[in-house]
């Protein structure tokens, strides 16, 4: 299968999660996340604001909150995303894509200890990542080379192989509900 009917077919699959399910999964992916070195160290952490099924990553923003890191969203800026700064009363506002973004002015500039929380479509035991089809975080990241990634998903988003190019970013580590991949 190419990208864009893999992309297509295992994101049907998570449509399907019940509510109860994307809860307790996302629960069990951010608690191995929170064990990860490369996110105790981080003193800048970057997530996404969850759609469609995504891993919900309110716990790994409280997480963050309690140990005084600080938190950052993105924020699509015509065909790129930046990350701005968000704290417990920044506001909200739908976005790009109807996505919620903060209403922040203070944006992220990214260094080795900033960790980005990447989400995806499909993702290889090898540690590819097929995103959603706008490159918004190969761009980003490509730019950014000095941040740690993780990617989070659901073990049915995990697949053997996947086709990937030269300018896809691979995560330093994918974790899903039952551990670390890579």
């Amino acid at each position: 299968m190419n990208k864009k009917e893999l992309r297509k077919e295992i994101l049907k699959h998570r449509s399907v999660l019940s509510s109860t399910e994307v809860k307790e999964m996302s629960a069990v992916i951010c608690e191995h996340t929170v064990l990860e070195n490369i996110y105790e160290k981080a003193q800048d952490v970057c997530v996404y604001m969850p759609i469609r099924n995504e891993v919900d990553v309110s716990m790994l923003i409280e997480d963050a909150r309690n140990r005084d890191k600080r938190i950052w969203l993105p924020r699509v800026n015509g065909s790129d995303i930046d990350f701005y700064l968000y704290e417990a009363d920044t506001e909200l506002s739908a976005g790009a894509y109807g996505i919620l973004e903060p209403e922040s002015d203070i944006i992220l500039m990214p260094d080795e200890n900033t960790l980005v929380i990447m989400p995806g479509a499909v993702f290889s035991r090898a540690g590819d990542r097929i995103g959603y089809g706008g490159g918004y975080y190969d761009r980003y990241l490509a730019k950014h080379c000095n941040c740690s990634t993780i990617a989070l998903c659901y073990s049915l988003q995990i697949v053997d192989e996947i086709p990937s190019d030269a300018h896809d970013i691979r995560p330093d580590h994918i974790i899903c509900e039952m551990g670390k991949i890579c």
